[in-house]
């Protein structure tokens, strides 16, 4: 049995809880925008050879204006931002899908 990471853990965090039947509405553009974001980023992580100095990393992630960074900081601040109910929302607002972090 393969054990999950910490990252893992906290991404799956809160979310049994969640009816896996509920639905929300999404525009095709932002969708797009989205899927593209996190094949770059898979295609990051796949091969390391592509980005071989901490200089050519850096590039890649940038920072909230310009790099993988700034296509993170669209979708979760713009692009997804207004789309999630009003119960989900609240719960963003009281942490229920926040893994608690331990020292």
């Amino acid at each position: 049995m393969s054990r999950s990471s910490e990252i893992e853990e906290r991404v799956a965090y809160g979310l049994r809880e969640v009816d896996a039947e509920r639905k929300v509405e999404v525009s095709l553009k932002d969708l797009l925008f989205t899927y593209q974001t996190v094949g770059e980023l898979i295609a990051f992580f796949h091969d390391p050879h592509k980005f071989p100095t901490l200089e050519s990393v850096e590039q890649f992630l940038g920072d909230r204006d310009r790099g993988a960074l700034h296509l993170l900081w669209e979708i979760y601040y713009r692009k997804l931002y207004d789309v999630w109910p009003e119960d989900i929302r609240q719960g963003f607002d009281e942490s229920r899908f926040d893994k608690p972090m331990f020292p």
